[in-house]
């Protein structure tokens, strides 16, 4: 028997109506205090241009919480967000702070593991660079290698991938390749 998946997991369940209960909390509080506006407006504690005012200001913030969404994000969470952002400071200041002493690390030669090529470039009695060792220096270098390393590095490299394109075996240069697409 087959089991139903679920398709639309991030929607939120709609529950009264159109809409969510979250979105029905906020009309909800936005009605109520609208109607406590009124009640004090109905007994001359404020005047018509005060209930006004603020029954205006409760129905934009509750339909805004509840329906309004920018940039993907609901308006609650972008408030927050741009209250966050205008009481943040601006600039960052780095204050150096004195370097804390480390332990010096013991490593013995029985924790380290070679590779074979590392094994055989030891056992011959060249000298010994591991992958990362040229790698680094590659980069140290700024790409300047000498000639023998240069033409270590493109023999791996050609035995990397044995298999060229067509474009290297017809010779052609990017801007021919380029031309060829206009």
């Amino acid at each position: 028997m087959a089991a139903k998946i679920p398709q639309d997991v991030t929607r939120e369940d709609r529950l009264i109506g159109p809409l969510t209960l979250k979105q029905f909390l906020y009309v909800l509080g936005g009605a109520a205090l609208v109607f406590i506006a009124y009640q004090y407006y109905t007994r001359k504690y404020l005047y018509f241009t005060e209930f006004v005012l603020i029954s205006l200001v409760a129905v934009a913030l509750s339909v805004s919480l509840a329906f309004i969404q920018i940039n993907g994000r609901p308006f609650g969470l972008f408030a927050l967000q741009l209250w966050h952002f205008w009481t943040s400071p601006k600039q960052a200041v780095w204050h150096k702070e004195p370097r804390q002493l480390v332990q010096a690390i013991k490593v013995q030669a029985s924790d380290i593991k070679d590779t074979k090529s590392e094994v055989r470039e030891r056992q011959s009695g060249g000298e010994l660079k591991t992958q990362l060792e040229k790698l680094s220096h590659l980069l140290d270098t700024g790409g300047t290698m000498r000639a023998e390393d240069q033409d270590a590095v493109t023999t791996q490299i050609n035995n990397l991938n044995p298999n060229r394109s067509s474009v290297s075996e017809a010779g052609l240069d990017v801007e021919d390749i380029l031309t060829d697409t206009d």
